[in-house]
């Protein structure tokens, strides 16, 4: 008998935000930090107790540069009641895929993520902002943006950019790169992601925003805007470089100064593959190597702030394809949540 899967959870939160979605699903949220943690294997005893010297060191830093977020990050940790949540809201470390098909209004991207589970785990949340509203698909306890789509304005993905190196060998290029983050003044790009989508009335203002924005780390953004234009931006910390068309990896594609190791699984292979399609895939029809041993999520983000996602553990999905598109607007009196 073949196993039904689980749809992924519909939520609409455009009355009361992240807070509101977190402090509604907080064992969600506790569930997912534990996740994390168990996989990083028998390290997670020395993390699990290094948690609240980390909230305290991510808390100075985020209060330093004025993030915008850090009061609804404080508040999602004395909801939950437990260690991690500030230092989790500096977490930057996945592989993604994403391309753009102007022609069919979709913008379609892959996630890998090392901590089995996250698939499963996978909610699709209706927003909403000053200018207007969005979908993500998220966790509870998340509060930056990874991706998402607006309708009438624009579908935007975040892919990490690859990894400076140092010639000291991947650890020592991964302290150096958090050592530079905690150094710099921007904004986490996650969150300046998030602040593109409550803020931007246009595709126009959200392609200044990601491209002239000073952030913490290096990023790449891929845009689809309302007009049919795709773009790719990749940044480092301080400039940032804007490519014809929306598809990206874990690389670069332009000449940036110093020396970069792409990230996560076999970034090449799956760059070439997504140039390749000439169509969107669907989500039940990936092959390697963008469905690969990490793979987590699978999204197409619609113009019309439609979404379909589908949750992966590895090359085996781990939800059914869920579509949902957003629903007519709520009055503020009535409950939030589902």
């Amino acid at each position: 008998m073949t196993e039904t899967l689980p749809s992924l959870p519909i939520r609409d939160y455009r009355h009361g935000g992240l807070s509101a979605y977190a402090e509604e699903h907080a064992q969600s949220a506790r569930q997912l930090m534990e996740t994390v943690l168990r996989g990083f294997g028998p390290a997670r005893h020395l993390l699990r107790r290094a948690l609240p010297w980390g909230d305290r060191f991510a808390e100075r830093h985020l209060a330093r540069i004025g993030d915008p977020y850090l009061p609804e990050i404080r508040t999602i940790r004395e909801m939950l009641g437990v260690p991690g949540p500030i230092a989790f809201a500096l977490s930057y470390e996945f592989g993604c895929t994403a391309r753009g098909f102007p022609g069919e209004g979709v913008l379609f991207r892959t996630l890998d993520w090392p901590f089995a589970g996250l698939g499963r785990l996978a909610e699709i949340v209706h927003l909403d902002g000053p200018a207007g509203p969005w979908t993500t698909i998220t966790w509870p306890g998340v509060v930056g943006a990874l991706h998402g789509a607006a309708p009438g304005r624009f579908a935007i993905a975040l892919n990490q950019a690859p990894e400076r190196q140092t010639g000291w060998g991947r650890i020592a290029d991964w302290v150096a790169s958090k050592r530079r983050q905690m150094r710099e003044t921007g904004l986490p790009p996650t969150h300046l992601l998030r602040q593109v989508f409550e803020t931007a009335p246009d595709a126009e203002t959200a392609r200044r925003m990601l491209l002239d924005t000073q952030v913490a780390a290096p990023v790449i953004f891929t845009l689809l805007d309302a007009d049919g234009r795709a773009s790719t931006i990749e940044r480092t910390e301080s400039s940032g470089q804007m490519l014809e068309g929306a598809v990206a990896a874990n690389h670069f594609m332009h000449a940036a100064e110093g020396r970069w190791r792409p990230r996560g699984y076999d970034s090449a292979g799956r760059l070439a593959m997504a140039q390749a399609l000439q169509t969107d895939p669907g989500l039940d029809a990936l092959s390697p190597p963008m469905l690969n041993p990490l793979t987590r999520l699978a999204v197409a983000l619609r113009l019309d702030g439609s979404v379909t996602a589908c949750g992966w553990e590895g090359e085996a999905p781990a939800t059914a394809v869920t579509a949902a598109a957003l629903p007519a607007p709520v009055p503020p009196d009535e409950i939030i949540g589902v």
